[in-house]
């Protein structure tokens, strides 16, 4: 009896051990198969926002056609295991998410549904893959041999993205970093509006006609209006400050002339080369026409155009630098002005070139405002980190790109401060494209 009790015991262990042996290897396949379909995913994720950001970088410089061409050779040539995308090469833009998608947009929109495609001079691109399969090792004991999964990311490229930054006031504790007194409208178009300022006042808008409106407006501190309506759209105040935009862009370094330097002698019809100067005033009468290049400006009163005057041309980038440049300023340097009567109109240097998308540009530490009464168009960006921007009664002023200052003051304007952000035009020192998912 005790040996056929022992020998019952050991087979009842023997079919123990079997059982337990056979949940561990299954358990030990789930675990691999998990690990796999983890793995997939990862890998599917990375690769998504690897394309995502190299389409919206090209789709700023290039327009939609060759961001969806980046796309595709991105994921074609680093993700294995994707479902047929070369025999469906129309995936990107059918409009059936369950073989990948490809969208673009403009940020100041929603974000739009498949089918959408990818149009020019939208600045965010949104990335569903194609399935990717994956092959399980031990899953197929259970009748499952593959899974397909997708990954999803959206890129953003330029000052719009992520923070919808048109018209950026970079000044973080000041009352009135937006201040719009009297008659006329403040109005941007493609972007939106950020204060930065954490002021209780940081918009100061005592106006009985004038409206501010933009895509967005969004206040880090408070408001201050004399109508409730004022604002087109309401502020969304206490959100987070935008960064500079425009931090990267680099600082121009001329040689600078030995000895005195005077400014130049502008009269009648002139032509004026590139270079570093004390001043450059244009009176009335004369006609100053600037070729490609940056024009470095060194000491008060700086660059200034007189009732009558004009400035024209195109490629040119004026730079408000100090005393001591190529030093940085600390403190007032040189100033940008136009009288009323005068006129500025100057296009940037285009792409590929230095300085390309920017037309009036002070050193980061330059604190002297840049003054406009008269007739402004600029097709390219205002950078005035540490100075106030102002525009007089008198001024008409147009600016077709990124406006980034550290306040603007608008006051009683007979005709309305335009900003139209174009957000295929290029722009140097713009940040890359960030991920915005």
């Amino acid at each position: 009896m005790l040996r056929g009790r022992g020998a019952s015991e050991r087979g009842s262990v023997a079919i123990t051990v079997t059982l337990s042996l056979t949940l561990l290897l299954g358990f030990a396949a789930l675990v691999v198969d998990i690990g796999l379909n983890w793995a997939t995913r990862t890998s599917a994720q990375s690769a998504a926002d690897s394309a995502a950001l190299a389409g919206a970088s090209t789709l700023l410089e290039d327009g939609g056609a060759a961001a969806i061409t980046t796309v595709q050779s991105l994921l074609n040539t680093n993700v294995t295991n994707l479902i047929d995308p070369i025999a469906d090469a129309g995936w990107a833009t059918d409009g059936d998410e369950a073989n990948g998608e490809i969208v673009c947009w403009l940020l100041t929109n929603p974000r739009p549904g498949p089918g959408a495609g990818c149009p020019d001079l939208a600045n965010a691109l949104q990335v569903i893959t194609p399935p990717i399969q994956v092959n399980y090792a031990f899953a197929p004991v259970l009748g499952q041999q593959t899974n397909s999964i997708k990954a999803t990311a959206a890129a953003g490229a330029g000052p719009a993205a992520p923070n919808n930054c048109a018209l950026c006031l970079l000044e973080p504790t000041g009352s009135a970093a937006l201040e719009v007194l009297g008659a006329g409208d403040v109005v941007v178009n493609g972007g939106g509006i950020v204060v930065n300022s954490s002021n209780l006042a940081a918009v100061l808008a005592l106006s009985t006609g004038g409206d501010v409106s933009a895509e967005q407006i969004r206040v880090v501190g408070g408001v201050d209006l004399a109508r409730l309506d004022q604002l087109v759209p309401p502020a969304e105040v206490n959100g987070p400050p935008v960064p500079d935009p425009l931090a990267h862009l680099p600082v121009p370094t001329l040689p600078v002339p030995p000895g005195p330097n005077p400014p130049p002698d502008i009269s009648g019809a002139t032509t004026l080369s590139p270079g570093v100067y004390r001043g450059i005033d244009v009176p009335a009468g004369a006609t100053l026409t600037l070729e490609d290049g940056v024009y470095v400006i060194t000491e008060f009163p700086g660059f200034r155009v007189r009732d009558g005057g004009r400035v024209e041309g195109s490629g040119a980038t004026i730079y408000l630098a100090c005393e001591d440049y190529p030093a940085p300023c600390d403190g007032g340097g040189a100033r940008f002005r136009v009288d009323a009567g005068g006129e500025f109109d100057v296009d940037p240097p285009p792409a590929d070139t230095d300085f390309a998308g920017v037309s009036v540009y002070a050193d980061r530490g330059n604190t002297t405002s840049m003054v406009v009464l008269g007739d402004v168009t600029l097709e390219g960006a205002v950078y005035l980190a540490s100075a106030r921007l102002r525009v007089a009664p008198t001024a008409h002023l147009v600016v077709n790109s990124l406006v980034v200052v550290d306040r603007l003051r608008a006051a009683n304007l007979d005709q309305p401060l335009e900003i139209n952000y174009n957000p295929g035009l290029p722009v140097l020192g713009i940040e890359p494209p960030v991920l915005i998912r």
